[in-house]
């Protein structure tokens, strides 16, 4: 009679046949667990913000761009090929969170590499995020594989309520990572640097996190409904809505995960813009042409969303100028509110207008180039969260 090792005689005597008997375990474990390449398309991956596929990976570049995976294992890494130039401005920055814990920061320098994300943890199940901190200007990413040591997961659930968020620097979290307290409006503050760019920091974001919802960006720096703030008219939040990445060519899939609530903070740039120049005072018929026009657009694109419209909180659309003694003004504020009035008396129900507060400097500091301060953007949040929770969702 052949000798039998003792695991062998136990298969044959229930049954399993040896091939069975040899197989690896479902749930591989210690040291023997191999490293397991995941291309970044992979459906077990979860990605909550815009993106597109490309022959190389998923771009992205979208502040708030989120990657979340589940993996049984002891650590996991990622490949990222990335189109930011590097130095204080063009530096990507990641939140990385493993298991719900606090986040820790994560720059990426330009080029392809291979990032740890979490090592040496005790072997099972765990669950890690992946959250973009900066903006288009900074550059885009490309996941080009998540790497697991040992295997990848179905990805957690995603929360119910959605909501995207659209604007300029305020939405994407300018300086929120640092606030100065200004002597007086003249005051010099320091400019932009990527390191300081936090959305998590930002109202969009906290206001999400306060109704329990998922929270989309689609926003971008200096640029305007009908001009950018250096004039310019290429690129408007209109035209980049459309885009899956900005400076990217790929359309937006609007089918994919459309939002519950649309909060529109745009005309900040509209307003400031025209320093100098014989266009300091916004064109009131521009601005609502330009407006009025990407109402409808959002209205057809999302027939059951809310859309909140606002604007702020660095000004509250008032504009004047004095020539000669001869006063003029704008108010981009009163223009919005007008539009807003403009749909509802047509029949739409699920438009609204929230005024947000201007922000007080010398009270709650200011970020960089005099944006909100992480404790004015509490504010705009706490005060936003009432207005849905008691005007869109009573």
């Amino acid at each position: 009679m052949p000798n039998r090792s003792p695991i062998t005689a136990i298969c044959l005597g229930i049954g399993l046949s040896l091939a069975a008997c040899r197989a690896p375990s479902p749930t591989p474990e210690g040291p023997s667990m191999p490293w397991v390449s995941i291309p970044a398309s992979d459906a077990r991956l979860q990605y909550v913000g815009r993106t597109y596929r490309a022959g190389t990976g998923v771009v992205f570049s979208h502040p708030g761009v989120t990657v979340r995976a589940s993996f049984w294992g002891d650590a996991v890494r990622m490949r990222l090929d990335d189109a930011g130039l590097g130095g204080d401005v063009g530096t990507n920055h990641f939140d990385v969170s493993l298991d719900g814990a606090p986040p820790t920061q994560l720059a990426v320098h330009p080029g392809q590499g291979t990032y740890p994300l979490a090592s040496g943890l005790p072997v099972g199940l765990h669950t890690v995020e992946l959250f973009k901190r900066t903006e288009s200007l900074v550059g885009a990413s490309t996941l080009v594989a998540l790497e697991v040591h040992g295997e990848l997961r179905e990805p957690p659930p995603r929360t119910g309520l959605r909501m995207e968020f659209i604007g300029d620097s305020i939405t994407c979290g300018y300086g929120t990572g640092v606030t100065f307290m200004p002597e007086s409006s003249s005051s010099k503050v320091p400019t932009f640097t990527s390191k300081h760019q936090n959305p998590r920091r930002a109202y969009g974001w906290l206001t999400a996190r306060h109704l329990g919802a998922e929270a989309v960006f689609v926003c971008y720096s200096g640029h305007g409904v009908y001009r950018n703030l250096d004039l310019s008219t290429s690129g408007l939040i209109p035209a980049l809505y459309e885009q899956a990445v900005p400076d990217h060519p790929a359309a937006w899939d609007f089918s994919s995960g459309p939002p519950d609530v649309i909060v529109l903070n745009a005309g900040t740039n509209d307003t400031f813009a025209g320093a100098g120049t014989a266009a300091f005072l916004p064109d009131e018929a521009a601005f609502k042409a330009a407006y009025r026009t990407f109402l409808e657009r959002l209205r057809t694109l999302h027939p059951r969303a809310h859309i909140i419209c606002t604007l702020g909180s660095m000004t509250d659309g008032f504009k004047r100028r004095e020539q000669q003694g001869v006063v003029t003004s704008a108010h981009v504020g009163d223009w919005i509110s007008a539009l807003v009035a403009e749909r509802q008396s047509q029949g739409d129900a699920r438009i609204h207008r929230h005024v947000m507060a201007m922000q007080n400097p010398f009270a709650d500091g200011v970020g960089e180039d005099w944006h909100p301060s992480a404790a004015t953007h509490q504010k705009m949040a706490e005060a936003l969260s009432r207005f849905i929770q008691d005007v869109v969702r009573p």
